[in-house]
């Protein structure tokens, strides 16, 4: 029945409308949705408009039109347009303080008015990132994104290598606005050093955009330390380098060097991480120590230095005779580690030049030149003999086998001959006995020898 009672009345409204439209006015109006700091356009459609009184006020009741005229002094609202169908107005530099209903009223013998909502987005600025807690290794890094400013609240969420870190997220009011807080806690080590991490903030009002912060990890470590030294041996006047490599974080910003159970000696320099030590002598020996430190912990290596006496010996061999094949210069060079006893470092260069055979022993006392037969020295097992220069050991080894086999030869000749010739005889004396039995007679019988047979043997 209520109903009904609504109906009839709006049903005789209508009629009325159509027997006599110049009576029937009515205003439509249109919400609109804007960026914080742009321009808002407010229209107000009006329909069968007969020159009756059409006002605009503002979510206050602040009249801002009265047919077409300016009623409150604020110049960010013009009047953009007015005809007898519609009746537009413009705002400028929209804020959220603008946001609400704007009324359209035309004045008939009726009021008729309707309201266009003004909606405000507040976009988020680039968000920031605020460390709660530090990174150190071992521990946990706690980390929070900040995104101060948004209408309607903005997403945040953290992204690492592509994939997302589940965040604990908080907002709260601000003024009409909303702060909005992502807070994630990482365990962290040494190796996650520098890695990307990134904040990244959505919104409705960034039309599928993002604002991202990308922030590196910042892990504190204690450091690392590690000498660099040269390769090979360190001969009596040589220079020695020593560069000691730091890593840390925050880097060490102060390098110590040392010599363990002594001071440095007089010719160290040291530059930064470099130790420099010229003119090495056997003095010089020992363990040299290299520490850092940052407020995380500390750090240490050590070099131990072996310098050698100085033996050098250089051979210069000549190459090949072929005349086909071209004449180069082949440098070799070969480092014989010296008895413990003698502290000698030798050093063998040999050096292909064309018919050249030379042979030179350098040593600290004195630099001179020696004949090759002086490199064989039996009473010293560290010496250097030129292959091609040495005594032809192999050559008499063989004459003195072929002379050794030759006497074997001979006595084994001899031996076999006279065991020969005796058996000859022992054979023709026994025949002899056979053929003769007088023989063996008078042999018994004790005959005049004169008248025995008598033999030789040859």
């Amino acid at each position: 029945m209520a109903a009904w009672n609504y109906c009839v009345p709006v049903s005789i409204i209508l009629v009325a409308c159509l027997v006599n439209t110049a009576r029937c006015q009515a205003v439509q109006a249109e919400s609109v949705t804007v960026l914080e700091g742009g321009t808002a356009h407010i229209s107000c459609h009006l329909q069968n408009y007969d020159g009756s009184i059409v006002v605009i006020q503002n979510p206050r009741r602040q009249t801002l039109f009265f047919n077409g005229t300016r009623a409150l002094k604020e110049d960010r609202f013009q009047m953009v347009l007015f005809t007898p169908h519609l009746v537009r107005i413009s705002l400028t530099n929209v804020s959220v303080s603008d946001e609400g209903g704007y009324y359209c009223q035309l004045y008939t013998e009726s009021t008729h008015h309707h309201v266009a909502t003004l909606s405000v987005l507040v976009p988020p600025e680039t968000p920031t990132v605020e460390v709660k807690q530090e990174a150190v290794e071992g521990g946990q890094a706690e980390l929070t994104c900040v995104s101060p400013r948004s209408k309607p609240a903005a997403t945040l969420r953290w992204m690492r290598n592509g994939r997302e870190i589940p965040g604990d997220v908080s907002q709260k009011e601000n003024g009409k606005a909303f702060s909005v807080f992502s807070t994630i806690r990482i365990p962290v080590e040494r190796k996650d050093n520098g890695a990307a991490l990134n904040c990244e903030a959505i919104h409705p009002a960034l039309n599928d955009q993002k604002r991202i912060r990308h922030y590196r990890l910042d892990v504190y470590f204690a450091p690392t330390v590690r000498i660099i030294s040269p390769l090979g041996i360190l001969r009596e006047g040589d220079s020695l380098t020593l560069t000691c490599s730091v890593t840390g974080n925050p880097l060490p910003r102060h390098i110590q060097w040392s010599k363990i159970n002594d001071t440095l000696p007089e010719r160290a320099e040291i530059s930064g991480a470099t130790l420099q030590i010229s003119r090495l002598s056997q003095s010089h020996n020992g363990t040299y120590l290299c520490q850092a430190q940052n407020n995380f912990g500390r750090a240490a290596d050590q070099y131990t230095l072996l310098v050698y006496d100085n033996v050098s010996l250089t051979t210069m061999v000549p190459p090949t005779t072929n005349a086909t094949q071209p004449i180069t210069s082949h440098p070799v060079t070969q480092t014989i580690l010296p008895d413990k006893k003698d502290n000698v470092s030798l050093t063998t260069t040999a050096a292909l030049t064309p018919n050249t055979t030379q042979l030179i022993i350098s040593h600290p006392a004195a630099q001179t030149s020696q004949p090759r037969s002086d490199l064989a020295d039996p009473e010293d097992p560290g010496a250097v003999v030129d292959p091609q220069s040495a005594v032809p050991y192999k050559a008499i080894a063989v004459v003195l086998a072929l002379l050794v086999f030759t006497v074997i030869c001979v006595l084994v000749v001899t031996i076999w001959c006279s065991v020969r010739q005796k058996g000859s005889y022992l054979t023709h004396e026994a025949s002899g006995l056979d053929e003769h039995g007088e023989v063996q007679e008078a042999f018994l019988n004790g005959n005049d020898a004169s008248q025995g047979k008598k033999e030789y043997l040859l």
